[in-house]
């Protein structure tokens, strides 16, 4: 055979082969086929880059084809991933607007309450009463209890700042707003009073316009030197305070109220006895016969009474005790007395057991009012007297 002499060949290069017998396959054959393995040998070589690129490519589809299912496992989880990323991004959406609602809710309900918890302290002294907020308001609680007893005064307070905090609502422009505060004292104790007036001033001190209505001369002093202030000021600050007040009157037998401009009295001093006294001195000498002009008179009689007397006999506490320790007519200190026990602090004066026509003795009856006072304290009603004749 032909590789057989070839090994022969190999083993005597030297030696020549012998080829004298017949070769199976003929080596013709043989040769073509060698021939042939050399030329597609031949042709790799050549392309060898081209070979490697396929050898590449089908080893890559061979991967491939193994790694399938792997493949279209993850494209399917990563699809998953991305629905998922978009379902979070929804919610983080949807977190962000209730954050933005929690803030606006701690901006317009957390934090008032704070800021009025904090008044609420300075305003009462104590800080047992607390707002806290609930749904889109506030809940007032008493030592952390839903308070459901709450004095007059605590009422009062409590309105009192909340409309002063309103005053701060990002929908009103207190600079432009006009502010109407209808004596916003009542029910407060002295201490309290003073409180009231400087939450007060402080609030609305910016206030485009601002009305402040009170039947409280104490708040009303208060008010009145704050005004007084702003007006020694006015060129500096702009602005000009005025004074009014009300004042009843009547008209075929219609009783009606007009704004007047403050008495003169009540505008230069700052206690109110000196007003008083002149009404019951104007009532003393009124010709008028209409019992409607008498009704506030009585009060007004006590409240004049009272402050006089508090100087005069300090060491006696009830009206009639006080008016007892007077050297003075006792049929007159009766008259009075029966007067302003039945008139005054009255719900209505015509109660079933109030004899009306007493007010038609209102004339006579503050006579005899001044005349106690006269017989008191001479030099006191002179002074006093003078005051309410120059007006």
């Amino acid at each position: 055979m032909l590789s057989q002499k070839l090994y022969e060949k190999k083993e005597a290069i030297f030696k020549v082969a012998n080829l004298a017998k017949k070769i199976n396959p003929p080596i013709e054959t043989t040769v073509d086929e060698l021939n042939d393995v050399i030329n597609r040998h031949n042709e790799k070589s050549d392309n060898f880059a081209e070979e490697v690129k396929k050898a590449r490519v089908s080893l890559e589809n061979s991967c491939v084809a193994e790694m399938l299912t792997d493949v279209l496992e993850n494209e399917k989880r990563i699809r998953l991933l991305k629905e998922e990323l978009q379902r979070i991004a929804s919610d983080i959406g949807k977190i962000k607007t209730s954050i933005t609602a929690l803030e606006r809710d701690i901006v317009e309900y957390r934090k008032p309450a704070d800021e009025l918890n904090r008044d609420l302290s300075e305003y009462l002294g104590r800080d047992e009463l607390q707002f806290e907020t609930k749904n889109n308001g506030y809940q007032i609680t008493r030592y952390g209890i839903v308070a459901d007893a709450l004095s007059e005064g605590e009422k009062t307070a409590i309105a009192f700042l909340y409309f002063l905090k309103s005053l701060k609502d990002k929908n009103f422009d207190l600079t432009k707003g006009i502010v109407v505060i209808d004596d916003p004292v009542s029910s407060l104790d002295a201490n309290l009073l003073f409180h009231a007036f400087g939450f007060m001033k402080e609030r609305t001190k910016d206030a485009g316009q601002l009305f402040i209505l009170t039947h409280n001369f104490c708040f009303f002093r208060q008010i009145k030197n704050w005004f007084n202030y702003i007006n020694k000021h006015k060129n500096k600050l702009k602005r000009e305070a005025v004074f009014y007040m009300l004042q009843c009157e009547s008209c075929n037998g219609a009783r009606s109220t007009k704004i007047t401009p403050l008495d003169k009295l009540l505008r230069d001093y700052d206690s109110e006895y000196h007003y008083l006294f002149s009404l019951i001195y104007q009532g003393a000498n009124s010709q008028d016969t209409e019992l409607e002009l008498f009704y506030h008179l009585p009060n007004i009689s006590r409240r004049l009474l009272e402050a006089f007397l508090a100087f005069r006999k300090p060491n006696k506490a009830s009206l009639y005790e006080k008016l007892q320790g007077l050297e003075f007519d006792n049929a007159k200190k009766t008259r009075i007395l029966r007067f302003l026990q039945t008139h005054s602090h009255s719900g209505e004066v015509d109660d079933p057991e109030h004899d009306v026509s007493i007010l038609s003795e209102t004339p006579k009856v503050l006579t005899d009012l001044l005349d106690l006072i006269r017989s008191e304290d001479k030099e006191h009603f002179e002074e006093m007297e003078k005051i309410a004749c120059r007006i």
